[in-house]
């Protein structure tokens, strides 16, 4: 096995991390072409391809031996894919027993806190998810094993990543809004569900990842503040909160995502089932 990770941010580093300390072969890809400290020693090769910006070609050599491939680049700003403009020809060339696309859940709309699964027909209400929408259908019409995973916010240790390191940062609204719904998955959980994916491939399938409980934003930050010995400010109405436009457009949609078919099809069994336990991992490792 070899796998090539391209676009390799912060859900690529972890799983990249995990499969390096296995033994396994990975190289991976990023604009700059330099590896983050914590993958000093995996190959690294600069790509970018955007319709109106940056273009970098990615080396052929970094695609030497792949088996496996996880993209995980999001669209460009008039919402093209990097893999479809430039590398699908190539890669529907190699003998690959893999490929993965990290979506969003995004694609569902708002279903109002309503429950989906991955029968639930996709009614993506934003220009950005129905970006995903297209570039999923291109990827499972291709001659590409393709896995499509569509996750929800993803959050972990690191500076910015989760409620806690955002309080201490001072980077919080606390905003109340009762009925509406998020969903959230720990880092460490979409890594352990890309690897049992690795090993056991069904091309054409999706799957949503989340873990067990979809729950509204307050209830969360008030156990960070917990965690954290801290007391809570007030929290505002979403009406009063001072938001950036994409943050309002995640405020406009409300769903549940049920992640059973991980479960039955893969065998994960989720590290974090919700967020009191991956936060309390984090606090932990603050040393809290």
């Amino acid at each position: 096995m070899r796998v090539l990770i391209l676009g390799c941010g912060y859900t690529g580093t972890w799983l990249a991390r995990s499969l390096q300390a296995q033994g396994i072969d990975v190289v991976i890809t990023n604009r700059r072409g330099e590896a983050p400290p914590e993958l000093s020693t995996v190959p690294c090769f600069p790509f970018a391809w955007e319709q109106q910006g940056e273009q970098v070609p990615l080396a052929p050599i970094a695609l030497e031996g792949v088996t496996h491939i996880l993209h995980s680049i999001p669209p460009d700003r008039q919402g093209e894919d990097a893999v479809v403009l430039a590398l699908l020809p190539q890669l529907e060339q190699l003998n690959l027993h893999w490929f993965g696309y990290l979506s969003t859940t995004g694609v569902y709309g708002d279903r109002q806190g309503g429950w989906v699964d991955e029968t639930t027909p996709v009614n993506p209400q934003n220009l950005r998810s129905q970006h995903r929408v297209r570039i999923e259908q291109t990827l499972l019409n291709s001659n590409l094993p393709t896995h499509i995973f569509r996750l929800p916010g993803i959050y972990g240790p690191g500076e910015g990543r989760n409620p806690l390191a955002r309080i201490l940062k001072g980077d919080v609204q606390l905003i109340d809004k009762p009925g509406h719904y998020f969903c959230r998955i720990h880092v460490a959980d979409i890594v352990q569900t890309l690897q049992r994916s690795l090993v056991q491939p069904t091309p054409g399938e999706i799957y949503n990842l989340s873990d067990d409980q979809p729950s509204e934003s307050l209830p969360v930050f008030l156990e960070a503040y917990r965690l954290l010995g801290r007391p809570a400010p007030p929290a505002i109405p979403l009406e009063a909160a001072n938001l950036s436009p994409m943050a309002q457009s995640f405020w406009r949609e409300s769903r549940r995502v049920r992640n059973e078919k991980i479960k039955k099809v893969l065998g994960v069994k989720l590290y974090y089932p919700s967020y009191r336990e991956g936060l309390m991992a984090i606090a932990r490792e603050l040393g809290l």
